[in-house]
Formats: structure tokens, sequence, C-alpha cells
């Protein structure tokens, strides 16, 4: 199994404490472009996806669009348990369930999606073990009972210089 984390493109604004202005941040055009830099160049370290999950907020929705232009025959799915407000062990219970032979991807949030990783690489997930950049990826590989490891961990600036 394969698990790409990917944390949504650089948004408009900043966290709000008004939940709904918060959710409906949406990509900036910088944000928008950097995204299909460093999409481009990851679509040659993994050349199929199976499902596509994102986070239902504006940011992650608009990532997970333009990831997908990337891998057309992949499905795309809204997923609640990757809002920011979910428990991470939610997701990590959903892994649990999905098809051992498949490649997925999850757009979202940190640090909910760091505390999935941590979980999942069997870290202590309240201990800031790593950060993931707004455009960044994290890929794992592995499964539930035999244990996952860290595959690749890109930042957008990485990335970029690959594209140079």
């Amino acid at each position: 199994m394969k698990l790409i984390f990917l944390r949504h493109g650089l948004a408009e604004g900043h966290f709000s404490m008004d939940q709904d202005a918060d959710f409906e941040r949406e990509l900036t055009e910088e944000g928008i472009k950097r995204l299909h830099m460093t999409f481009k160049q990851f679509k040659k370290v993994e050349p199929s996806i199976d499902v596509i999950f994102s986070s239902p907020l504006a940011r992650a929705v608009q990532t997970a669009e333009i990831f997908w232009t990337y891998y057309k025959d992949a499905d795309l799915e809204l997923m609640a348990g990757l809002d920011i407000l979910d428990n991470p062990k939610n997701l990590v219970e959903y892994i649990s369930f999905l098809p051992t032979d498949g490649c997925y991807a999850f757009v979202g949030h940190d640090p909910h999606i760091i505390k999935v990783i941590a979980a999942l690489l069997s870290l202590h997930p309240e201990h800031d073990f790593m950060s993931l950049k707004k455009g960044g990826i994290c890929v794992l590989d592995g499964g539930m009972w035999q244990g996952f490891m860290m595959e690749l961990l890109f930042s957008p600036k990485f990335l970029k210089t690959l594209s140079n």
C-alpha cells in the first residue's frame, strides 16, 4: 500500500476563528502556479494513483482538483475525515480498511495530516517530528500490520529546483 499525503497549497488570508470563513479560504494564484509545478514533477515519481481523497475545505478541494488533473484515472472523493477538526485517529482507522494493493492520496491540513503520518509511522502523534510546507508531499509505503516507512518527503522548494 502506498499513501501520499499532500498539504494544500498557498491560500488567501490567515486562519480565522470564524469557522465558516476559514473553511471558505481559496488558493491564491501563486499557490495554484506552485502546485502545478510541484505536481508536474511529482507525476514523474508516482505515475498512477487509485483514489484521491480531499478535505472538504475549499483550499484542499482546489488542491485535490489540480492534483487530479495529473491523475485523471484516479477517483476523486471528499472525505470528512480529512477536515482539520476531525480526530486524526479516524483517518488512520479508515486507512486500515483500504485494499492493501492500492495507491491513495490524501489532501489535507497541518497539523492533522502530520499526526496521521506520525501514527502510521508508530511515532507519538503529539510530538512535532516534521513539518509539511503548503504544497508539500509525503509518501509512505507499507501496510497497517507490517508497518509503514517514509519513502519520500518533498517540499515545494525542492521540487522547484528539480524543474530548473
